[in-house]
């Protein structure tokens, strides 16, 4: 797994209180390369990425999608019952293949999945390249389609997975920075 991304990037960009560790397990269900940068580097947890590590009642969310998609009646497509609730886009679920270490993305009421990255690691460099278009978008007057293509050029550079479909849930945020929504 190759990563441009370290802890201390992710403090930089997001403070301690805004990066979530995973235990590494042992035996743990993930692949090795996985279960490692969970481990050390982690998730974002904030505004736009929200990590799965959060409690719902007096319970924690369901690590299982199958378990997760159970509670609202969801649909759950076979193949993907035993992967990994990540966290949450925006209007998106962000899931893991435990055994690939593939990343994948249900849109909100979606009943099938994209694959939205090779693997966790491509998956935080999109976040934190995101974070970066997003803290740069405050300034006055920000050159929005220049934002846009910095962003594009850096996500290509590392995994073009994310932005290859045109209807993927990054190219559709990103038409949403172009139209000044965010």
């Amino acid at each position: 797994m190759n990563s441009s991304v370290e802890y201390g990037d992710l403090t930089r960009l997001h403070g301690l209180a805004g990066v979530v560790l995973h235990p590494i397990q042992d035996p743990s269900p993930l692949d090795a390369a996985t279960a490692q940068f969970l481990g050390s580097v982690g998730l974002p947890h904030g505004r736009f990425f929200s990590s799965r590590a959060g409690l719902v009642g007096d319970e924690r969310e369901p690590y299982v999608l199958a378990d997760l998609f159970a509670l609202g009646n969801r649909y759950c497509p076979e193949e993907s019952h035993a992967w990994h609730v990540l966290g949450y886009l925006p209007a998106a679920l962000v899931v893991l293949d435990p055994s690939s270490g593939a990343v994948y993305i249900f849109q909100d009421s979606a009943r099938d999945y994209q694959l939205a990255h090779r693997d966790v690691a491509a998956l935080v460099h999109c976040l934190a390249e995101f974070r970066k278009l997003e803290d740069d978008y405050e300034a006055p007057e920000p050159d929005v389609e220049g934002l846009v293509d910095t962003f594009r050029a850096a996500v290509n550079a590392i995994d073009p997975t994310p932005l290859a479909d045109p209807d993927s849930e990054w190219n559709r945020m990103l038409e949403e920075v172009r139209e000044e929504m965010w």
